[in-house]
């Protein structure tokens, strides 16, 4: 509450106190009153009107600062109602009173959209759990055709599968990301066995598409989830395949020890994204020039990892040029509590895997 505020507030007072003024003077001097003595009444009620307005400013805002420091302690801060003393004013207790009963109203809304967000997650589960057993049967009759006909159909069919799993698992994963805290769990990896499941995982998807795989590593272990970061990965995997520029193409995927965490890189040799439009595409259903021209384009592969990634304490950021490809970075965090010891130079610590069609 400024004091130019408050004196706005109170034109009208100050206004009529100065008419008074006025009006005490002309009857005064009227009455034969000296003039000295109306000029020290006058002096009396300016400064009797003063001191009531500084004292009343004063008051109100050490009030309102009160107010202020209790919003500011709260986590949720449409609470406020429930928290602050009764005040002594009229006036205010009549705006805390309504103040308490819409934050009852607010709270009741709040609860019902609570159980209405909970009874769609725990139903997209439901229907993830139902859609695989489908998924799951027809991959299992695909394993069982042993003419050279239908093993040719099981191989047309299985990348199919996979964009139906995928599907599946990103409206699961989307139900769930809000409440990631209830369906993780932190645990040392191994970042380049994560990296191997993940391309496994889409393994017919990225045959079909012509991909090569280049997977370098020269890095520690990471913390994190393995579900979740497979899912990301996977996203990442997809939608490079997804981009290609010609018939086939080729991703490298490289990790290494920086400095207080682990970068790893995903980049390929496709099409790229415009340099105007490379800040949205982790925006929500954001498609991009690329991505209107294919219906399969649905903006929510790398809105999900960033949210996800937010959730896991990962950091992911994208580059790219358009025409020569895009770069997914993601880096892990790796708290000064847990200390690797130096990595022996070996085969084993920077293995080049070179997957031709996996």
């Amino acid at each position: 509450m400024t004091i130019r505020g408050y004196l706005r507030d109170r034109t009208a007072a100050i206004l009529l106190n100065l008419a008074g003024m006025a009006a005490l003077s002309l009857f005064l001097t009227a009455g034969g009153t000296e003039g000295g003595m109306v000029g020290l009444i006058l002096i009396g009620w300016a400064a009797a009107a003063a001191a009531y307005f500084i004292c009343a400013y004063l008051s109100r805002r050490r009030y309102f600062k009160e107010l202020e420091g209790i919003l500011s302690g709260l986590d949720r801060p449409y609470l406020l109602g429930e928290l602050i003393k009764r005040p002594y004013r009229c006036e205010d207790q009549i705006y805390a009173r309504l103040l308490k009963e819409s934050n009852k109203s607010v709270i009741e809304e709040i609860h019902r959209l609570e159980a209405e967000q909970k009874d769609y997650r725990e139903y997209i589960e439901s229907w993830v759990h139902d859609a695989k057993i489908p998924v799951t049967a027809i991959e299992l009759i695909c394993d069982n055709q042993t003419g050279s006909g239908e093993k040719t159909l099981a191989r047309k069919i299985r990348p199919e599968l996979g964009k139906i799993e995928n599907y599946i698992e990103s409206a699961l994963f989307y139900a769930r990301s809000d409440f990631v805290y209830q369906d993780y769990l932190m645990k040392e990896l191994d970042l380049q066995e994560v990296v191997y499941q993940a391309i496994a995982k889409n393994k017919a998807f990225l045959i079909q598409n012509g991909m090569r795989i280049t997977v370098r590593t020269e890095c520690g272990t990471v913390f994190c989830d393995e579900k979740w970061l497979i899912f990301i990965l996977s996203q990442i995997l997809i939608n490079a395949a997804k981009y290609k520029k010609g018939e086939k193409g080729t991703i490298r995927v490289e990790a290494e020890d920086i400095k207080n965490g682990v970068q790893l890189a995903i980049s390929d040799e496709g099409v790229g994204i415009r340099r105007e439009e490379l800040v949205r595409i982790f925006d929500k259903g954001f498609t991009g020039t690329n991505g209107r021209g294919s219906r399969a384009s649905t903006g929510m592969g790398l809105y999900l990892c960033r949210k996800l990634c937010e959730k896991l304490g990962i950091q992911i950021h994208a580059e790219s040029e358009e025409g020569k490809g895009m770069k997914m970075i993601l880096r892990f965090p790796k708290g000064t509590f847990y200390e690797r010891p130096e990595p022996v130079k070996s085969e084993g610590n920077a293995r080049k895997r070179s997957l031709s069609k996996l």
